[in-house]
């Protein structure tokens, strides 16, 4: 199967405690993902590589597949007994964070995302993907 054929989208609107909302585009593709990030005026980036998906896999004794699965499970649909954070990190970096439970242990995943030198390119494309989103979902109903 050609990869852009297993390649899966979502975009959440992620709320936080501390902050205003912002919204978490994923490109899921077999063996790493793409994260784009906005809070309406600047972005954020997080490009996973298959060699950094595979090595947090193996910390957490996943398979690649079984990791990519859960970390789309919680970028694309915001969790209720999830603690989402997304902070501050160096260089104009933001870490996003979310926790989640593994027989009855509390674990938490992070990830850096490094700044857009392009924040009005990635805001625009999370707002068509979910405009054509929307427009797919009125079509059907």
């Amino acid at each position: 199967m050609v990869e852009s054929e297993r390649t899966k989208h979502t975009c959440l609107r992620l709320v936080l405690s501390s902050t205003d909302p912002i919204f978490v585009k994923g490109t899921w593709h077999p063996s790493r993902f793409d994260i784009s990030i906005t809070d309406g005026s600047s972005s954020w980036l997080c490009n996973a590589t298959e060699e950094e998906v595979a090595e947090r896999a193996a910390q957490w004794d996943q398979p690649v597949s079984e990791y990519l699965q859960l970390a789309e499970q919680y970028l694309g649909f915001q969790q209720p007994n999830s603690i989402y954070t997304f902070s501050d990190a160096l260089e104009g970096s933001k870490r996003l964070s979310w926790t989640f439970e593994k027989e009855g242990t509390k674990l938490e995943w992070r990830w850096k995302c490094k700044p857009s030198h392009e924040n009005k390119k990635i805001t625009v494309g999370i707002l068509d993907f979910l405009m054509e989103a929307n427009i797919r979902l009125s079509v059907r109903s």
